[in-house]
């Protein structure tokens, strides 16, 4: 990349090294407090818990409302759509007027979002909430340039573990909770649950964050547009940001295709029903935590996040293939534990890097861009699993998942040798 020109926010430069981000006029960041920690990490948390909460009740809410199958689908996909289109916007956003006033907006857009799903009376009112709730679930990128700004480049990987650790908890905890408060006659329960909870944390941002970045006047034209991250993602020429965001599409696309076929998948080859395969996606969870909070920092520390990084991919891909070609219980244990282990080191290390190659000026729009790659992954990730168990073989969405970690940590590898 030695004497290509650079697009506007990609630096040149490798992505181990500190780039601009790593503090302020060359100061030593101030550190993440515990109570701003513990505000960052409930949003993330909240962000994967309102969205498991939902996963049990919500196909039978909307067809309350005469939804029809497809249509039920349709609002995964529509909360996607608003993910992909509102991480970089928020994470611009952030760049221009701090990150708190952001969070705060988001924070108190999912609490509402949460109630008007809870009281909806008309199928459109189910859709609204779903889009808001996407867009306002975009703020993983601001939380992670919050952490950017606070934390120096070396200890980011371990915070971003952190911060994981918070999504794979609401990734175990949402759906238990969700089936736990589907009471009869009482669908809205959980949706009121998690905006109480949203509620929580929105006070908690009020007292407890404080700014970490300050305002900067950037022309509007500045501020991202779903086109402008189209042409970020898939521009013709190599930028470290590009790479970052490819490894996102290729790790996201992999996983979010398992996810929408597993329990197919039980169900075709071991008879499981939702409470076997439930306790399962519960061990999935367990270890996406235990990888964040007690195996990502330890590698981190000896091999670097870049390392790392390709570790996990790897993997990933060959829990993915234990899973695929798996016809008993001991095998599925184990594929699943290591794609989930996997999980648990590629996503906080890719956040890491992003911050890497980051100025301070576009921190948050660059972890935007990159939610955006992993948000398209979301959306046509389960489409072609879908496809693929249906007609080709119950296996294929989980081999074909493995193909693409592989073919990520081989561009990745590549990359390597150009820019350390």
């Amino acid at each position: 990349m030695v004497g290509e020109p650079q697009p506007r926010g990609e630096p040149s430069h490798g992505a181990d090294k500190p780039g601009p981000s790593s503090g302020v006029a060359g100061d030593q960041p101030p550190g993440v407090g515990f109570r701003a920690f513990a505000t960052i990490w409930l949003a993330l948390f909240l962000d994967l818990f309102g969205f498991g909460i939902v996963i049990p009740v919500l196909p039978y809410y909307a067809t309350h409302f005469g939804a029809s199958p497809s249509l039920v689908t349709m609002l995964a996909t529509a909360f996607s759509l608003a993910q992909f289109v509102m991480s970089p916007v928020l994470g611009r956003l952030s760049d221009t007027y701090g990150r708190r006033p952001v969070m705060l907006v988001s924070i108190g857009g999912s609490c509402v979002a949460m109630v008007v799903l809870g009281f909806s009376s008309a199928l459109w009112m189910v859709f609204l909430a779903r889009v808001v709730s996407g867009a306002c679930n975009a703020n993983v990128s601001t939380a992670n340039a919050y952490v950017a700004d606070r934390v120096p480049p070396e200890q980011r990987a371990r915070y971003m573990g952190m911060m994981g650790s918070a999504i794979g908890l609401g990734f175990v905890f949402g759906p238990a909770v969700g089936g736990l408060l589907s009471i009869e006659g009482h669908p809205e329960a959980p949706f009121l649950a998690a905006a109480g909870l949203a509620a929580v944390n929105w006070v908690m941002a009020w007292r407890w964050l404080p700014e970490s970045h300050a305002r900067r006047d950037l022309p509007a034209r500045k501020l991202a547009t779903p086109w402008q991250t189209l042409q970020r993602l898939f521009g013709l020429g190599p930028s470290p940001l590009r790479l970052l965001a490819t490894i996102s599409f290729g790790f996201f696309f992999a996983f979010s295709a398992m996810e929408s076929t597993f329990a197919l998948l039980t169900k075709a080859r071991l008879g499981w029903g939702e409470k076997e395969t439930g306790v399962l996606f519960s061990l999935i969870g367990v270890c996406i935590v235990l990888a964040q909070t007690v195996l990502l920092s330890r590698l981190v520390a000896a091999f670097g996040e870049k390392r790392t990084l390709t570790i996990g991919l790897w993997i990933q891909g060959l829990g993915l293939v234990a899973v695929g070609l798996a016809y008993g219980t001991v095998v599925l244990a184990v594929g699943a534990a290591m794609l989930a282990t996997g999980n648990g080191l590629v996503n906080p290390s890719t956040s890491a890097l992003v911050s890497r190659i980051s100025s301070a000026e576009e921190q948050g729009l660059n972890q935007g861009i990159v939610q955006s790659a992993a948000a398209v992954a979301r959306i046509v990730g389960p489409i072609i699993g879908g496809f693929l168990f249906e007609y080709v073989w119950e296996g294929a969405p989980f081999l074909l998942g493995a193909a693409m970690a592989v073919a990520v940590v081989m561009l990745f590898a590549r990359r390597i040798a150009v820019t350390a």
